[in-house]
């Protein structure tokens, strides 16, 4: 796609407000950005604006780089499972038990399978 026209429906298909969101939360720059990724800053920038489509391999580095979880990266592509408390109250759960998200998916997963195969 060349520099500078806009994707169609880009900001429908991604959250980009929550990438950027997500980035200031990381406490990163552009610039810290390009350091860790090589993502140029006018790039990251026209992609959290709605102008410029990112490669997938380049989302997925900044996925990485701002350690979004898996519920974080679902919200990132629009695609909302749970309602936003029980969300809260999972997230508050894993860390008073010390988990990750997905490691308690993980384990959920594993007993359940379990159970049902019993």
């Amino acid at each position: 796609m060349p520099r500078g026209n806009k994707p169609a429906n880009l900001d429908y298909v991604i959250n980009l407000r929550k990438l950027k969101e997500f980035r200031r939360r990381a406490g990163l720059s552009l610039k810290e950005v390009q350091e860790a990724t090589g993502i140029l800053p006018s790039n990251l920038s026209e992609f959290e604006n709605g102008r410029l489509m990112l490669q997938f391999h380049k989302l997925k580095s900044l996925i990485e780089l701002y350690r979004l979880d898996v519920f974080e990266v679902l919200d990132l592509l629009r695609l909302r499972l749970l309602e936003p408390k029980l969300l809260r109250d999972f997230r508050r759960a894993c860390r008073e038990v010390h988990t990750t998200p997905a490691q308690a998916l993980q384990d959920f997963l594993v007993v359940f399978t379990h159970e049902v195969q019993k």
